[in-house]
């Protein structure tokens, strides 16, 4: 698929998904890095499906035959311990975020499979308590953790466009700087392509700045959202294929009309075509599994088998037990067949009456040169059981026979399960040890990512290459000057109080030397503009570069220069700029990093950045809205973040539904 599964999206497969309830768990198998299968059966008809989950992707249900893994990973092996022979009890969208709920009946209470479609997506087994289990992904934000025995806690809520009346839109429309198209898949909920879709009906250009949308316009929207709408209330579904040049690319509930430059072609359900956007090579997962897991894998295997060895041997004493009862209840019978075998035996010829013995009712197979004496014998209810007899011993030594071979299977039932115990009881030893292995490496302090020294201080690379340093408060002011400040290094700041100190490095993160360009010195004014007071009153501000010779701490005799400030001689050289920055996530070797920066030196270090300019939306929404896409403590963003509120303008590579 072109796009990730928007809310509405998640409503239709959700509706579709109502045909699976009652259906019993019966496999869970981990077939890739990011693919989980779930085997169910209905009760009823004994069908058998299969729910494909892509992490992150998509879910959908399907009959395609996947190569399992010899040995299924850590969390296939939790999802069958506390799932299987469960049933599915309920099928739910979260309010109207991209978040399916399964829930699954068991005797000890009702488990939650929770899955996000958002970000880098989860699958998150949840217990009747509502506390983790285990997550797919151990992820951590401020306002949420997913880790075990955590209590699960849902994301901050998004708009939901059912509920939305026009006072809402419009006042979604005055806090967005955007244009329509934007404002609605981001502010609204409502996806990049069903925003497209909303425009294409409402017959308005989706480029319009929403300062310049008027009131009519607002209310065809909102007539559009509330139309499409219908649609889903309703169920009206259609669903289709899209098609670029007779290749499938997308599916949708219904033709769109925004798609004119496409084909379409019709699809059974929503949920089953997502099919064919299974890759039918997927990447094989590596299980490393640990000696306990390996002995714990052989007990299993072995207390089945001995499970298989009980339920045999009951079946045989059964069958051996009824065998010498029937050969009672059938004496006579018995006996006058063994008494003319034994008179046919002496006979030089006797096919004839050979031939006259398999033809009485009671004879099923009569082959005497093979040892075969098989009769039909009916019990007291009159059913039939075929008993094997021996034509060369008497009925009652035929009786004892069976009743001899019973109590021997008998004792062989009582070792087999006393086996059983010993096994169960090993098998509690080494599940008792692998709490504790897990427990320990559960307290186990987490990998500490690598810190480098000039991540105490606002920072980024510049176009050339060049490191970027700034002070975050009056102290970290001083130190960036007094320690950083060297020979050939620029100094810049802004035009305002309040601002921070900014050293523009001649070198590298390799300290490899770096001539400082024009370009790098305009980078590093709108870096000291925009992470200034001016950020919460202006849309522009002045900024200038200096050499480090013209910056001072000695103030003249009756001037005070307060902790922070500098004095600056000499000829200031001024940059008017746009306060505008880009948050992005870049590599620092191997590691990840979230940078904050002027666009153009933000966008010539990563792919996946989004732009933000002064604006309404509180500083905090912003950082967790960030957090959330590049999947990392919310801390992280915030820190990069200039002072007061603002807008997302764009985004590149990054999904801001997400």
């Amino acid at each position: 698929m072109q796009r990730k599964l928007s809310s509405f999206d998640i409503y239709v497969i959700v509706t579709e998904l109502q045909e699976i309830l009652d259906n019993c768990i019966e496999k869970i198998y981990q077939i890739s890095k990011d693919e989980i299968v779930i085997k169910i059966k209905n009760i009823q008809t004994k069908e058998k499906k299969q729910i494909y989950i892509k992490n992150g992707d998509f879910l959908t249900i399907t009959n395609k035959d996947f190569e399992k893994p010899k040995n299924p990973s850590v969390f296939a092996m939790t999802l069958r311990k506390y799932l299987s022979n469960g049933r599915i009890t309920k099928i739910s969208q979260h309010e109207f975020d991209r978040i399916i709920i399964i829930n699954i009946g068991k005797k000890q209470g009702e488990y939650k499979l929770i899955i996000e479609f958002f970000s880098d997506g989860n699958i998150i087994l949840v217990d009747t308590n509502g506390k983790i289990i285990n997550p797919f992904i151990k992820q951590s934000w401020a306002h949420r953790k997913l880790s075990g025995r955590q209590e699960y806690i849902f994301p901050p809520s998004q708009i939901n466009p059912f509920k939305l009346n026009k006072e809402k839109l419009n006042e979604l429309f005055k806090e967005s700087n955007s244009d329509i198209v934007r404002t609605l898949a981001v502010n609204v909920n409502l996806s990049g392509a069903i925003a497209e879709e909303i425009c294409e009906i409402a017959n308005i250009d989706k480029k319009i700045k929403t300062e310049n949308v008027e009131k009519e316009n607002i209310s065809d929207i909102h007539r559009s959202i509330n139309s499409f709408i219908t649609k889903f209330e309703n169920k009206k579904f259609n669903p289709v294929f899209v098609k670029e040049e007779d290749k499938i690319i997308d599916i949708l509930p219904f033709k769109f009309k925004s798609y004119n430059k496409y084909s379409f072609e019709k699809a059974e359900s929503f949920t089953k075509g997502l099919n064919f956007f299974i890759k039918e090579t997927p990447e094989k997962i590596k299980i490393k599994e640990s000696k306990v897991d390996k002995k714990l894998g052989k007990l299993d295997r072995q207390l089945k088998m001995q499970k298989e060895a009980v339920k045999r041997l009951e079946k045989e004493i059964k069958q051996k037990k009824l065998e010498g009862d029937l050969i009672y209840l059938h004496y006579q019978e018995i006996e006058k067949i063994l008494n003319e075998i034994q008179k046919i035996l002496n006979l030089k010829d006797k096919k004839d009456e050979i031939e006259k013995i398999n033809n009485l009712d009671i004879v099923n197979k009569f082959i005497p040169e093979k040892n075969i004496l098989l009769l039909n014998l009916l019990d007291t209810k009159k059913n039939e059981y075929p008993v094997k007899i021996s034509f060369r011993m008497s009925v009652s030594k035929n009786a004892e026979k069976a009743y001899d071979y019973n109590k021997k299977l008998k004792s062989k039932l009582s070792g087999a399960k006393k086996s059983i115990n010993v096994t169960l009881d090993q098998i509690k030893k080494v599940e008792e040890k692998k709490k504790i292995d897990n427990e320990k490496e559960r307290k186990k302090p987490d990998k500490k990512e690598k810190t480098y020294w000039f991540e105490r201080f606002r920072w980024f690379i510049s176009s050339n290459g060049n490191l970027v340093i700034g002070g975050k408060d009056s102290k970290s002011n001083d130190i960036v000057v007094k320690k950083y400040l060297k020979e050939n290094d620029r100094y810049a700041h802004a035009e305002i109080q309040g601002a921070p100190s900014i050293v523009i490095k001649n070198k590298g993160l390799e300290d490899k030397k770096i001539e400082i360009m024009e370009k790098t010195l305009t980078e590093a004014c709108i870096f000291a503009a925009s992470y200034s007071k001016a950020w919460k009153q202006f849309a522009e501000a002045d900024a200038y570069w200096v050499y480090p010779e013209q910056v001072s701490k000695t103030a003249q005799s009756g001037e005070f220069v307060p902790k922070g400030a500098f004095i600056i001689r000499g000829k200031r050289n001024y940059n008017r700029c746009k306060l505008e920055i880009a948050v992005g996530e870049i590599i620092i070797k191997d590691t990840k990093k979230i940078i904050g920066g002027p666009v153009s030196s933000v966008e010539n270090n990563t792919n996946k950045y989004v732009i933000l300019q002064p604006g309404n939306t509180k500083k905090n929404e912003i950082a967790h809205k960030l957090a959330k896409i590049f999947d990392v403590d919310v801390n992280k963003i915030d820190r990069v973040l200039p002072p007061g509120g603002s807008t997302i303008i764009k985004s590149i590579g990054i999904d801001l539904n997400s």
